[in-house]
């Protein structure tokens, strides 16, 4: 995490970040922020609003970021783009969501009426094509959404603008310069691309990270890892208490990586991949967002928290907005790694973070062991 912290970080802070990360994971869960808002803000600083308009700006303004599925859906730089293109491909073929596939497959005709008519608009949401509210099947979308979406996958479309979350689509010739939506690498050349990518974002990782960083066929990316290898281009190396060799890029940069305290969202990359945050922090990681509330074991939203280099608490957070107040729901330490200090620190946090969501208050419920501390932290302000 190697960006300086700012009450407003500039386009220049954002540029750096952004490629420090290569892709940035979007999901819709608003607990507490957006994702992507909780990713940027642990490495930039700054209020949620501040960086949804940096966002903003640099995705569908200056066009320096574009929407795809990198990792999971994502931003990611408008260069790179082009080397997504091998899975616009296969989703054409099929290697896509089996809704959206049959959908392809039963409405060709439809899909087409959709793409003639957003050519003749312009940037339109999927409701614009709508005609009596239809809904499809699959995840209770319309018909228009999924034309729209078949269309995203396979990169006949893309991502121009977004409001209040909901995505404006238009055609890539529309959006990006030519030699964007020209380029085509091939998959091998785009996969090797990404794997160094992947590489230099992780630092130093197993073939089983840097091959899920963007989702890349496993046989096939393994392949490629051994053939960068052989070029030199990737150098294979074992680390203390891996079972697994790991890999570091052959030419390191001399960047110096400063240690943060941070919040970190759920889909953050120091722990998206949990095998890895196993293997890094011994901290066992599971969504529960989907689990009913009695099984879960820690809570909806529950935020791990960096302190140190080390993974040593987690906590269930949300934004209750009505009250304006940051809820802490639970507050759950690792074993041995929470002293008063680190304790500290967490509040410290917990108030930044109130503050980038511009709450004025922060309630501490006394559901984990940390509650204690933090009721008295909460009284002493």
């Amino acid at each position: 995490m190697a960006s300086s912290i700012s009450d407003k970080p500039d386009s220049h802070a954002f540029k750096r970040t952004l490629d420090s990360l290569g892709v940035v994971q979007i999901d819709a869960v608003n607990a507490v922020a957006r994702s992507h808002l909780l990713v940027l803000r642990s490495r930039l600083g700054g209020s949620h609003q501040h960086l949804e308009k940096l966002l903003q700006q640099q995705t569908y303004k200056n066009h320096v970021l574009a929407e795809y599925w990198g990792h999971e859906a994502s931003f990611l730089p408008t260069s790179e783009w082009p080397l997504y293109k091998w899975r616009m491909k296969r989703a054409a073929d099929g290697e896509i969501w089996k809704g959206i596939r049959n959908f392809a497959k039963e409405k060709p005709d439809y899909i087409k009426q959709i793409l003639n008519e957003l050519t003749k608009r312009g940037p339109s949401k999927a409701s614009d094509f709508e005609k009596g509210g239809r809904k499809g099947s699959w995840w209770g979308w319309s018909d228009s959404k999924l034309a729209l979406e078949w269309l995203f996958w396979i990169g006949e479309v893309t991502v121009a603008n977004r409001i209040n979350f909901t995505r404006y689509y238009d055609l890539p010739e529309n959006i990006f310069p030519k030699e964007i939506c020209t380029s085509a690498p091939e998959e091998s050349t785009a996969h090797k691309t990404l794997i160094l990518n992947a590489a230099r974002c992780l630092g130093v990782a197993t073939a089983e990270d840097i091959v899920d960083y963007h989702r890349l066929p496993k046989k096939l990316a393994k392949l490629r890892l051994k053939e960068l290898e052989e070029d030199h281009e990737l150098s294979k190396v074992s680390v203390e208490g891996w079972t697994e060799n790991a890999y570091i890029l052959t030419k390191l940069d001399d960047t110096e990586h400063t240690t943060r305290t941070s919040l970190l969202s759920p889909f953050d990359p120091i722990v998206w991949f949990r095998p890895r945050a196993k293997r890094l922090f011994n901290f066992e990681y599971k969504l529960e967002i989907y689990r009913p509330k009695n099984k879960r074991l820690f809570g909806y939203y529950v935020m791990p928290f960096l302190y140190d280099n080390m993974l040593r608490a987690r906590l269930d957070i949300k934004a209750n907005r009505s009250l304006n107040t940051l809820e802490l729901l639970g507050s759950f330490s690792e074993p041995k790694l929470m002293n008063k200090l680190a304790v500290q620190a967490l509040w410290r946090e917990l108030e930044i973070l109130a503050n980038a969501c511009e709450l004025t208050s922060i309630s501490v419920s006394d559901n984990g062991d940390l509650a204690p501390a933090l009721r008295k932290l909460a009284k002493s302000k």
